[in-house]
């Protein structure tokens, strides 16, 4: 795979087509830029509750479904292809205290490994799941890395009859102590390091020459500061990321709970009801309205209602009739789901231009990379695997 090529295309596809995945429709803006598209728009106005719940788990059925109607799905179908991992290895049972969903993540990651046969550190580990796997599977002796000191010592009771072969050591891995914990012969992994760990990570084994790489990563958005690329040739890009606009390339549902699927779509119907109730109020439509925890789903809309007036110092009575304006938010939020997947379409392609600053950014320090997708983005919709070794 020419990474970067495919950066390239990509890269220029996104700034073509930013007026897309930039929209955000739960905003309150009205979606002026569907008002030239009128094929499209009576399209997504068609989709009913379920189509639309069909095409929100499912990338390239989405854009395969856009196609006659939107340009970019093409390209976009292409640009995000990513060839599957090998093999898997055959199902077995979750050893006990590690999550079935987990469990399956972790050995979709294991049978995806080119080889393994470095020692290994395992970076932002929790209770270390990842590397007792490894080290059972491969006989490899693991060091694992993690901040919080109640993981580290839950993990270090499940390995205490591994010592000395795998331990996990209390670390921030964002100071300068990570230092001290790599040798020049190992192996560094991460399944599912957020935006500024991973990123952290890459940095670090570069620095040490670090001979070999394995890294799933995972919200992409989360940083300490902003979201800054990594690659020279994505520095030079006219086209710049926020951690705000990394939010999309996370917006898959498909793995989420069923409870927590239909308390957000009830926060987020009683929020468009409440933009409709405004104007009444005496406020403007597009007001900056915060957001509540799931367990205000349990409440009533009035009470929603109530605590966001609050929220805004807006002293003004509650009119009557506000089932209807509960009504108007479930209607304005089935719309609002359909012309979402235009923004969704790009989701795949906001996600995949990170992976490959990450890549370009390991081949520009002498690394041969390759990517896959190590598991079923129903197992895991963050399923691109990097592998990278140094070059001798």
């Amino acid at each position: 795979m020419d990474f970067a090529l495919r950066a390239s295309r990509l890269d220029s596809l996104l700034l073509r087509h930013q007026q897309w995945w930039r929209f955000n429709v739960y905003a309150g803006a009205a979606a002026t830029h569907l008002d030239n598209h009128n094929t499209l728009r009576d399209y997504l106005h068609s989709l009913s509750h379920a189509d639309i719940h069909d095409l929100q788990g499912d990338d390239q059925r989405l854009l395969t479904a856009l196609r006659p109607y939107f340009e970019p799905a093409t390209e976009l179908a292409e640009l995000i292809n990513i060839t599957p991992a090998g093999p898997q290895l055959s199902p077995q049972e979750p050893p006990k205290g590690i999550p079935g969903r987990k469990w399956q993540q972790i050995n979709a990651f294991i049978a995806a490994q080119a080889n393994m046969h470095r020692p290994v550190l395992e970076w932002c580990a929790g209770k270390g799941y990842l590397g007792e796997a490894i080290s059972q599977h491969y006989q490899l002796p693991v060091t694992a890395l993690e901040i919080d000191p109640h993981l580290v010592a839950a993990g270090n009771a499940r390995a205490k009859g591994d010592l000395p072969l795998r331990q996990i050591i209390r670390c921030d891995v964002l100071t300068d102590d990570v230092h001290q914990q790599l040798t020049p012969t190992q192996h560094l992994v991460a399944l599912h390091a957020c935006g500024g760990l991973h990123q952290r990570l890459l940095r670090i084994a570069v620095a040490h020459n670090s001979p070999q790489i394995s890294l799933a990563p995972c919200c992409y958005h989360r940083f300490n500061g902003s979201y800054t690329t990594l690659s020279q040739q994505l520095k030079n890009s006219a086209l710049h990321i926020s951690s705000s606009d990394l939010r999309t390339a996370v917006r898959q549902t498909n793995t989420a709970r069923q409870g927590e699927t239909s308390a957000r779509r009830t926060l987020q119907a009683w929020h468009l009801g409440l933009r409709e109730l405004l104007p009444l109020l005496g406020a403007d439509k597009t007001t900056n309205l915060p957001s509540l925890p799931q367990h205000w789903s349990k409440r009533s809309f009035a009470e929603f209602v109530q605590v966001q007036l609050d929220h805004k110092n807006i002293r003004h009575a509650l009119p009557s009739g506000l089932a209807d304006f509960e009504q108007a938010g479930w209607q304005q939020l089935h719309r609002a789901e359909a012309v979402d997947l235009l923004r969704m379409a790009f989701r795949r392609a906001l996600e995949l231009r990170c992976v490959l600053d990450s890549l370009l950014f390991l081949e520009e320090h002498a690394y041969q990379c390759t990517l896959n997708a190590f598991c079923s983005p129903t197992l895991s919709p963050r399923n691109l695997l990097i592998q990278a070794k140094k070059r001798q």
